[in-house]
């Protein structure tokens, strides 16, 4: 090969590297959205408003240093949650589907206002809003789905993560960070805290909290209990505010799509908490109904922090959330 050949061939391998011009099918340029949301995990890509596309899947360029894990870049973009777990919900503990939270002390509702418009987002109290919160991951198949949707939308999301599947899904971690969703702390290894001493149980919880914060910069802020399970000494082991549901789809159960969007958009109401998990890719599909749905009908999906702050002033360790219905 000569070696304007080998020229030619290095050029064009460099262009695929870099961000270039979409157009639609319709000839209508892409501009500051996502495209291909749908076309399965980790697939979207940001179109700025040159109409070029950046080459990271899942992430913005705006967004790009808290997608490598700089910590404060993450901080300013989304206050820090959990999300996980591995195995069913139980519900048979008895978790009660009424709110009974005393409102708490928490920032001013200016200063949440500030924080929402600084992501481009602002939220109106006197709107309704649902918080979606997704168990059991991090699972990069499901979870970067479900982030495409949310993305197109401009929803977000909280998610309750498994400690020990962290560190293999870190740059969907990074993702749920820097676009600003919730991070929730769903213990190490997801054991059942009712069957841990006071010891056992903060361990669970630690260890956790020690790994997200070293996987994407920020540390869970929220506990949700395996299964809901509980008993006097994991409320008195666990002083972090403890959040549970009253929206249950049972999709760990159904491993069906449609039972799990009739489950939410057939009783869902303005300060819900609603429980699915990431593990499933039916529970994917599910979300790609019910998010576009929801805010069709005009519910601001918001995070678990956020509803805390407009709904109770935010969040009081040691508290106990089921929803958070208007007062």
């Amino acid at each position: 090969m000569k070696w304007w050949q080998l020229a030619l061939a290095a050029g064009a391998a460099a262009g695929l590297l870099t961000a270039q011009p979409v157009f639609a099918a319709d000839s209508q340029v892409i501009r500051n959205e996502w495209q291909d949301e749908h076309l399965g995990p980790g697939v979207a890509r940001w179109v700025d408003e040159d109409g070029n596309v950046w080459d990271q899947p899942g992430v913005r360029p705006d967004m790009a240093d808290a997608a490598e894990g700089n910590g404060a870049a993450a901080d300013e973009n989304g206050t820090a949650e959990a999300a996980g777990d591995g195995t069913q919900e139980n519900t048979a503990d008895g978790v009660p589907t009424g709110d009974g939270v005393p409102s708490g002390d928490g920032a001013s509702q200016p200063a949440a206002e500030d924080a929402a418009q600084e992501t481009g987002r602002i939220i109106d109290p006197s709107k309704p809003m649902v918080a979606l919160t997704f168990d059991d991951g991090p699972y990069g198949p499901v979870g970067n789905r479900i982030l495409d949707c949310l993305a197109q939308y401009n929803g977000r999301a909280t998610f309750y993560v498994v400690g020990e599947r962290v560190p293999a899904e870190a740059a969907e971690m990074q993702r749920i960070v820097a676009e600003g969703h919730e991070i929730g702390n769903h213990t190490y290894s997801h054991k059942y805290l009712n069957k841990l001493n006071t010891a056992q149980i903060r361990q669970e919880i630690d260890r956790c909290a020690d790994t997200v914060q070293s996987v994407c910069g920020v540390r869970p802020a929220t506990v949700r209990l395996p299964g809901g399970n509980k008993n006097a000494t994991v409320l008195a082991a666990v002083q972090e505010p403890i959040v549970l549901w009253n929206v249950d789809t049972l999709d760990w159960k159904t491993r069906n799509a449609q039972q799990t969007v009739s489950a939410v958009l057939d009783h869902v109401q303005d300060g819900d908490i609603i429980l699915m998990h990431e593990l499933y890719q039916a529970s994917g599909d599910a979300a790609l109904q019910i998010i576009p749905e929801l805010t069709n009908r005009g519910y601001q999906l918001v995070t678990v922090s956020e509803m805390a702050q407009y709904r109770r002033g935010g969040l009081q360790n040691g508290q106990i959330y089921y929803s958070m219905k208007p007062q």
